[in-house]
Protein backbone atom coordinates (compact mmCIF):
# COMPACT_ATOMS: atom_id res chain seq x y z
CA UNK A 1 0.00 0.00 0.00
CA UNK A 2 1.61 3.85 -1.08
CA UNK A 3 0.41 6.53 1.02
CA UNK A 4 2.08 8.91 -1.07
CA UNK A 5 5.24 10.54 -0.95
CA UNK A 6 7.16 13.12 1.13
CA UNK A 7 8.43 16.00 0.01
CA UNK A 8 11.72 17.45 2.16
CA UNK A 9 13.33 20.48 0.80
CA UNK A 10 16.94 21.85 2.59
CA UNK A 11 18.00 24.94 1.27
CA UNK A 12 20.83 27.56 1.52
CA UNK A 13 20.50 30.74 3.40
CA UNK A 14 20.94 33.56 1.69
CA UNK A 15 21.43 36.79 4.03
CA UNK A 16 19.86 39.32 1.40
CA UNK A 17 16.43 37.07 1.01
CA UNK A 18 13.89 37.75 2.63
CA UNK A 19 12.89 33.84 3.38
CA UNK A 20 13.92 31.31 6.01
CA UNK A 21 16.23 28.58 5.00
CA UNK A 22 17.48 25.66 7.01
CA UNK A 23 21.30 26.25 6.06
CA UNK A 24 23.72 29.14 5.85
CA UNK A 25 26.95 27.28 3.82
CA UNK A 26 27.33 24.21 1.74
CA UNK A 27 29.09 22.37 4.57
CA UNK A 28 25.39 22.86 6.43
CA UNK A 29 23.37 22.03 3.02
CA UNK A 30 26.06 18.66 3.07
CA UNK A 31 25.54 17.49 6.41
CA UNK A 32 21.29 17.85 6.91
CA UNK A 33 21.16 15.92 3.45
CA UNK A 34 23.34 13.40 4.40
CA UNK A 35 21.17 13.03 7.65
CA UNK A 36 18.29 13.11 5.84
CA UNK A 37 19.33 10.59 3.77
CA UNK A 38 20.47 8.36 6.55
CA UNK A 39 16.72 8.78 8.52
CA UNK A 40 15.29 7.55 5.27
CA UNK A 41 17.22 5.40 3.54
CA UNK A 42 15.73 1.45 4.03
CA UNK A 43 12.91 3.18 6.53
CA UNK A 44 10.38 4.32 4.09
CA UNK A 45 8.04 1.84 5.63
CA UNK A 46 5.37 2.68 8.51
CA UNK A 47 3.05 0.48 10.52
CA UNK A 48 -0.05 1.76 11.17
CA UNK A 49 -2.68 -0.28 12.76
CA UNK A 50 -0.45 -3.50 12.54
CA UNK A 51 -0.56 -2.84 8.65
CA UNK A 52 3.16 -1.64 6.79
CA UNK A 53 2.39 1.26 4.58
CA UNK A 54 5.13 2.02 2.15
CA UNK A 55 6.15 5.55 1.80
CA UNK A 56 8.17 6.81 -1.07
CA UNK A 57 10.03 9.95 0.29
CA UNK A 58 11.59 12.93 -1.94
CA UNK A 59 14.20 15.02 -0.86
CA UNK A 60 14.57 18.25 -2.81
CA UNK A 61 17.64 20.26 -2.32
CA UNK A 62 16.93 23.71 -2.70
CA UNK A 63 20.51 25.42 -3.46
CA UNK A 64 19.35 28.80 -5.02
CA UNK A 65 15.99 29.34 -2.78
CA UNK A 66 17.29 33.31 -3.22
CA UNK A 67 15.92 33.38 -6.77
CA UNK A 68 12.69 32.33 -5.15
CA UNK A 69 11.77 35.08 -3.72
CA UNK A 70 9.09 33.87 -1.13
CA UNK A 71 8.71 30.78 0.49
CA UNK A 72 5.41 29.98 -1.12
CA UNK A 73 7.79 30.10 -4.42
CA UNK A 74 9.81 27.45 -2.56
CA UNK A 75 6.84 25.16 -1.89
CA UNK A 76 5.62 25.14 -5.62
CA UNK A 77 9.22 24.40 -6.48
CA UNK A 78 9.48 21.30 -4.10
CA UNK A 79 6.55 20.47 -6.17
CA UNK A 80 8.35 21.33 -9.45
CA UNK A 81 11.39 18.61 -8.38
CA UNK A 82 9.07 16.22 -7.52
CA UNK A 83 7.43 16.22 -10.47
CA UNK A 84 11.34 15.34 -12.40
CA UNK A 85 11.48 12.36 -9.68
CA UNK A 86 11.60 8.90 -11.10
CA UNK A 87 8.95 7.61 -8.56
CA UNK A 88 10.62 4.07 -8.11
CA UNK A 89 9.05 3.86 -4.43
CA UNK A 90 12.37 4.60 -2.97
CA UNK A 91 13.59 7.06 -1.05
CA UNK A 92 15.36 9.35 -3.89
CA UNK A 93 17.38 13.22 -3.63
CA UNK A 94 16.14 15.47 -6.18
CA UNK A 95 18.90 18.37 -6.28
CA UNK A 96 18.28 21.45 -8.27
CA UNK A 97 20.83 23.50 -10.45
CA UNK A 98 20.47 26.25 -12.60
CA UNK A 99 19.29 24.67 -15.21
CA UNK A 100 15.83 23.23 -13.36
CA UNK A 101 15.82 26.48 -11.68
CA UNK A 102 15.64 28.48 -14.79
CA UNK A 103 13.14 25.92 -16.34
CA UNK A 104 10.24 26.32 -13.38
CA UNK A 105 11.13 30.46 -13.21
CA UNK A 106 10.57 30.31 -16.83
CA UNK A 107 6.89 28.11 -16.51
CA UNK A 108 6.30 30.64 -13.92
CA UNK A 109 6.21 33.63 -16.22
CA UNK A 110 4.61 32.00 -18.71
CA UNK A 111 1.76 30.86 -16.62
CA UNK A 112 1.55 34.36 -15.43
CA UNK A 113 1.46 35.37 -19.01
CA UNK A 114 -1.43 33.09 -19.85
CA UNK A 115 -4.09 35.19 -17.61
CA UNK A 116 -3.35 37.81 -19.69
CA UNK A 117 -3.33 36.00 -23.01
CA UNK A 118 -6.65 34.86 -22.02
CA UNK A 119 -8.27 38.12 -20.86
CA UNK A 120 -7.25 39.58 -23.94
CA UNK A 121 -6.83 36.92 -26.60
CA UNK A 122 -3.32 36.84 -27.01
CA UNK A 123 -3.26 33.53 -28.56
CA UNK A 124 -3.00 33.12 -32.66
CA UNK A 125 -3.81 30.53 -34.95
CA UNK A 126 -1.47 29.34 -37.16
CA UNK A 127 -2.39 26.71 -39.43
CA UNK A 128 -0.50 23.12 -41.41
CA UNK A 129 -2.08 21.93 -44.67
CA UNK A 130 -2.24 18.58 -45.27
CA UNK A 131 -0.80 17.49 -48.88
CA UNK A 132 -2.54 14.72 -51.05
CA UNK A 133 -0.02 13.08 -53.41
CA UNK A 134 -2.82 11.81 -55.59
CA UNK A 135 -4.82 14.64 -55.95
CA UNK A 136 -1.42 17.14 -56.05
CA UNK A 137 -2.74 19.69 -53.99
CA UNK A 138 -3.57 20.70 -50.12
CA UNK A 139 -6.50 19.64 -48.85
CA UNK A 140 -6.97 19.24 -44.78
CA UNK A 141 -5.92 21.89 -42.22
CA UNK A 142 -4.26 21.51 -38.60
CA UNK A 143 -5.01 24.85 -36.61
CA UNK A 144 -2.63 25.23 -34.08
CA UNK A 145 -2.45 27.77 -31.29
CA UNK A 146 0.57 30.02 -30.92
CA UNK A 147 1.32 32.66 -28.82
CA UNK A 148 4.28 35.42 -27.96
CA UNK A 149 5.66 36.82 -25.03
CA UNK A 150 6.60 40.78 -25.41
CA UNK A 151 10.08 39.63 -23.99
CA UNK A 152 11.04 35.46 -23.94
CA UNK A 153 9.43 35.42 -27.34
CA UNK A 154 7.70 32.55 -28.90
CA UNK A 155 6.34 29.90 -26.56
CA UNK A 156 7.03 26.70 -27.30
CA UNK A 157 3.13 24.97 -27.75
CA UNK A 158 4.10 21.97 -25.71
CA UNK A 159 5.29 23.90 -22.78
CA UNK A 160 2.03 26.42 -22.83
CA UNK A 161 -0.39 23.65 -23.41
CA UNK A 162 0.99 21.76 -20.26
CA UNK A 163 1.00 24.76 -18.43
CA UNK A 164 -2.65 25.78 -18.91
CA UNK A 165 -4.09 22.07 -18.66
CA UNK A 166 -2.30 21.86 -15.05
CA UNK A 167 -3.98 25.60 -14.05
CA UNK A 168 -7.30 24.49 -16.03
CA UNK A 169 -6.52 27.44 -18.24
CA UNK A 170 -6.78 25.00 -21.78
CA UNK A 171 -10.57 24.90 -22.24
CA UNK A 172 -10.85 28.59 -22.11
CA UNK A 173 -7.97 28.74 -24.89
CA UNK A 174 -9.69 26.35 -26.67
CA UNK A 175 -12.90 28.42 -26.79
CA UNK A 176 -11.07 31.27 -27.81
CA UNK A 177 -8.97 29.00 -30.95
CA UNK A 178 -11.87 27.17 -31.43
CA UNK A 179 -14.23 30.36 -31.93
CA UNK A 180 -11.85 32.01 -33.95
CA UNK A 181 -11.05 28.90 -36.28
CA UNK A 182 -14.94 29.04 -37.12
CA UNK A 183 -14.47 32.91 -37.76
CA UNK A 184 -11.80 32.30 -40.44
CA UNK A 185 -13.96 29.78 -42.08
CA UNK A 186 -17.00 32.07 -41.61
CA UNK A 187 -14.56 35.15 -43.90
CA UNK A 188 -13.25 32.44 -46.22
CA UNK A 189 -16.14 30.04 -47.01
CA UNK A 190 -14.61 29.44 -50.76
CA UNK A 191 -11.66 26.99 -49.13
CA UNK A 192 -14.45 24.68 -47.96
CA UNK A 193 -15.32 23.97 -51.63
CA UNK A 194 -11.86 22.35 -52.14
CA UNK A 195 -10.56 21.23 -48.19
CA UNK A 196 -12.17 18.14 -46.73
CA UNK A 197 -11.73 19.84 -43.24
CA UNK A 198 -10.20 22.19 -40.99
CA UNK A 199 -8.70 19.83 -38.00
CA UNK A 200 -8.71 21.25 -34.54
CA UNK A 201 -7.06 19.98 -31.40
CA UNK A 202 -8.90 18.46 -27.95
CA UNK A 203 -7.48 18.30 -24.83
CA UNK A 204 -8.45 15.57 -22.44
CA UNK A 205 -9.97 18.47 -19.73
CA UNK A 206 -11.66 19.24 -23.59
CA UNK A 207 -13.65 16.78 -23.72
CA UNK A 208 -14.45 16.25 -19.37
CA UNK A 209 -16.82 18.71 -20.00
CA UNK A 210 -20.50 17.92 -19.07
CA UNK A 211 -21.96 19.36 -22.20
CA UNK A 212 -18.73 18.78 -24.12
CA UNK A 213 -20.24 17.93 -27.73
CA UNK A 214 -23.61 20.26 -27.66
CA UNK A 215 -20.65 23.11 -26.58
CA UNK A 216 -18.94 23.03 -29.02
CA UNK A 217 -21.56 22.60 -31.84
CA UNK A 218 -23.19 25.95 -30.65
CA UNK A 219 -19.88 27.50 -31.44
CA UNK A 220 -20.11 26.18 -34.93
CA UNK A 221 -23.82 26.83 -35.31
CA UNK A 222 -23.17 30.19 -34.35
CA UNK A 223 -20.85 31.20 -36.59
CA UNK A 224 -23.20 28.96 -39.41
CA UNK A 225 -20.06 26.57 -40.10
CA UNK A 226 -21.39 23.21 -40.98
CA UNK A 227 -20.44 20.32 -39.10
CA UNK A 228 -18.49 18.62 -41.53
CA UNK A 229 -15.93 21.36 -41.70
CA UNK A 230 -14.45 20.24 -38.76
CA UNK A 231 -12.84 17.36 -37.55
CA UNK A 232 -11.70 16.97 -33.47
CA UNK A 233 -8.18 15.50 -33.06
CA UNK A 234 -7.22 13.77 -29.81
CA UNK A 235 -3.52 12.97 -29.13
CA UNK A 236 -2.80 9.19 -28.42
CA UNK A 237 -2.35 9.79 -24.61
CA UNK A 238 -6.08 11.23 -24.49
CA UNK A 239 -6.99 7.76 -26.15
CA UNK A 240 -5.80 5.56 -23.99
CA UNK A 241 -7.57 7.15 -20.71
CA UNK A 242 -10.61 5.62 -22.63
CA UNK A 243 -13.74 5.53 -20.68
CA UNK A 244 -17.32 5.95 -21.38
CA UNK A 245 -17.63 9.30 -21.53
CA UNK A 246 -15.33 9.89 -23.88
CA UNK A 247 -16.97 7.27 -25.72
CA UNK A 248 -20.42 9.12 -25.72
CA UNK A 249 -18.76 12.43 -26.34
CA UNK A 250 -17.22 10.84 -29.57
CA UNK A 251 -20.14 8.97 -30.69
CA UNK A 252 -22.13 12.41 -30.03
CA UNK A 253 -19.76 14.36 -32.29
CA UNK A 254 -19.99 11.65 -34.81
CA UNK A 255 -23.94 11.63 -35.02
CA UNK A 256 -23.40 15.37 -35.75
CA UNK A 257 -21.39 15.22 -38.71
CA UNK A 258 -18.17 15.76 -36.96
CA UNK A 259 -14.74 13.53 -37.80
CA UNK A 260 -12.48 12.46 -35.55
CA UNK A 261 -9.03 11.80 -35.55
CA UNK A 262 -6.33 10.04 -33.79
CA UNK A 263 -3.19 12.31 -33.64
CA UNK A 264 0.11 11.27 -32.94
CA UNK A 265 -0.39 7.42 -32.82
CA UNK A 266 2.90 5.90 -32.02
CA UNK A 267 4.31 8.29 -29.90
CA UNK A 268 2.90 6.70 -26.66
CA UNK A 269 1.20 3.38 -25.41
CA UNK A 270 -2.06 3.02 -27.83
CA UNK A 271 -2.48 0.03 -29.71
CA UNK A 272 -5.52 -1.52 -32.27
CA UNK A 273 -7.61 -2.07 -29.31
CA UNK A 274 -7.43 2.04 -28.23
CA UNK A 275 -8.20 2.86 -32.02
CA UNK A 276 -11.12 0.14 -32.65
CA UNK A 277 -13.30 1.08 -29.31
CA UNK A 278 -13.13 4.88 -30.79
CA UNK A 279 -15.16 6.39 -33.82
CA UNK A 280 -11.73 7.22 -35.87
CA UNK A 281 -12.01 7.55 -39.31
CA UNK A 282 -8.46 9.29 -40.11
CA UNK A 283 -5.14 8.13 -37.92
CA UNK A 284 -2.59 10.60 -37.87
CA UNK A 285 0.98 8.89 -37.97
CA UNK A 286 3.45 9.88 -35.57
CA UNK A 287 6.96 11.57 -36.41
CA UNK A 288 8.64 9.51 -34.25
CA UNK A 289 7.63 6.25 -36.28
CA UNK A 290 9.19 7.89 -39.30
CA UNK A 291 12.47 8.60 -38.00
CA UNK A 292 15.22 6.44 -40.02
CA UNK A 293 12.95 4.57 -42.55
CA UNK A 294 15.28 5.62 -45.23
CA UNK A 295 18.08 3.90 -43.47
CA UNK A 296 17.11 1.12 -41.30
CA UNK A 297 15.50 -2.03 -42.45
CA UNK A 298 13.32 -3.00 -39.60
CA UNK A 299 11.87 0.86 -38.87
CA UNK A 300 10.90 0.84 -42.57
CA UNK A 301 9.19 -2.81 -41.73
CA UNK A 302 7.19 -1.76 -39.51
CA UNK A 303 6.10 1.87 -40.39
CA UNK A 304 4.79 0.04 -43.95
CA UNK A 305 3.04 -2.48 -41.51
CA UNK A 306 1.47 0.05 -39.45
CA UNK A 307 -0.22 1.76 -42.74
CA UNK A 308 -0.85 -1.94 -44.47
CA UNK A 309 -3.25 -2.81 -41.00
CA UNK A 310 -5.27 0.63 -40.77
CA UNK A 311 -5.53 0.62 -44.45
CA UNK A 312 -7.19 -2.76 -44.54
CA UNK A 313 -9.27 -1.54 -41.54
CA UNK A 314 -10.77 1.45 -43.75
CA UNK A 315 -8.99 4.48 -41.93
CA UNK A 316 -7.20 7.21 -43.87
CA UNK A 317 -3.76 7.60 -43.30
CA UNK A 318 -1.95 11.01 -42.53
CA UNK A 319 2.19 10.96 -42.36
CA UNK A 320 3.19 13.33 -39.87
CA UNK A 321 6.54 15.55 -39.77
CA UNK A 322 7.78 14.45 -43.12
CA UNK A 323 10.69 16.72 -44.07
CA UNK A 324 12.37 14.73 -46.89
CA UNK A 325 11.78 14.09 -50.29
CA UNK A 326 13.07 10.71 -49.34
CA UNK A 327 10.74 10.04 -47.19
CA UNK A 328 8.12 11.34 -49.03
CA UNK A 329 8.61 8.92 -52.17
CA UNK A 330 9.12 6.29 -49.25
CA UNK A 331 5.79 6.31 -47.56
CA UNK A 332 3.80 7.07 -50.72
CA UNK A 333 5.35 4.13 -52.28
CA UNK A 334 3.35 2.37 -49.12
CA UNK A 335 0.05 4.04 -50.20
CA UNK A 336 0.50 6.70 -47.85
CA UNK A 337 -1.79 9.48 -49.47
CA UNK A 338 -2.05 12.27 -47.10
CA UNK A 339 1.34 14.30 -45.83
CA UNK A 340 2.22 16.83 -43.24
CA UNK A 341 4.89 17.93 -42.82
CA UNK A 342 7.74 21.15 -43.64
CA UNK A 343 8.46 18.95 -46.72
CA UNK A 344 5.23 20.82 -48.24
CA UNK A 345 4.60 23.47 -45.46
CA UNK A 346 5.27 24.76 -42.03
CA UNK A 347 2.13 26.19 -40.02
CA UNK A 348 1.54 29.26 -41.54
CA UNK A 349 -0.50 32.27 -40.16
CA UNK A 350 -4.02 33.30 -42.03
CA UNK A 351 -2.58 35.53 -44.27
CA UNK A 352 0.36 33.44 -45.95
CA UNK A 353 -1.89 30.55 -45.64
CA UNK A 354 -4.29 31.82 -48.05
CA UNK A 355 -1.64 33.15 -50.41
CA UNK A 356 -0.39 29.49 -50.52
CA UNK A 357 -3.88 27.98 -51.12
CA UNK A 358 -4.65 30.70 -53.94
CA UNK A 359 -1.67 29.60 -55.81
CA UNK A 360 -3.42 26.37 -56.53
CA UNK A 361 -5.53 25.96 -59.72
CA UNK A 362 -8.12 24.81 -57.66
CA UNK A 363 -8.78 27.12 -55.20
CA UNK A 364 -10.04 30.45 -56.05
CA UNK A 365 -13.10 32.90 -55.17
Amino acid sequence: MSLGILVLFITINNPHANIDTLTGSLEEYEYYLTQLKRMFDGNSKLNVNNKIITMPVIISGIMNAQKLGDSGLILEYAEYLEALSAKNGLTEVIQDDYQTMNGFLYNKRVEQYLHKAITEDLFEIYYQPVYSTRKKCFITLEALSRLQHPELGWIAPDVFIQIAEKNHMIEQITDLQFSRVCRFLGENRYLMRHLLNVKVNLSSLDLMRNDCSRHFIRIMDAYKIPHNWIQFEITETVATEYNAGLRRVAEEFTAAGIGFCLDDFGSGYANLNTVMRLPFSVIKVDRSLLFDICRDEKRAIFYESVVETFHKMNYHIVSEGVETQEEMEQISSWGVEMIQGYYFSKPLPEKELLELLKKQDNIER
